[in-house]
């Protein structure tokens, strides 16, 4: 199957994703400001920041958390007689 006529059928069949992604797209051009560059290195460095917040936080998540420690009792020593 060509590559174009795959990318036909997927567009086609999934038009919501696809709006989305065209939406998105105008948005990403728009908000660049022109300098396509500069857009591309802002939306790859707020991706690895995503992966790297959503990773940290599965760490987070995963620990255990800490018991406090036990009271200590202070005892009191008996007289001597």
């Amino acid at each position: 199957m060509n590559f174009f006529q795959k990318l036909g059928k997927v567009l086609g069949s999934n038009m919501t994703l696809t709006i989305i992604f065209a939406v998105a797209i105008i948005f990403f051009l728009y908000f660049a400001g022109g300098d396509i560059i500069g857009g591309l290195f802002t939306a790859l460095s707020a991706l690895v920041a995503y992966i790297a917040a959503t990773l940290l936080y599965g760490k987070f998540k995963n620990m255990p958390v800490a018991k406090p420690a036990p009271k200590k009792v202070k005892t009191v020593a008996k007289k001597k007689k």
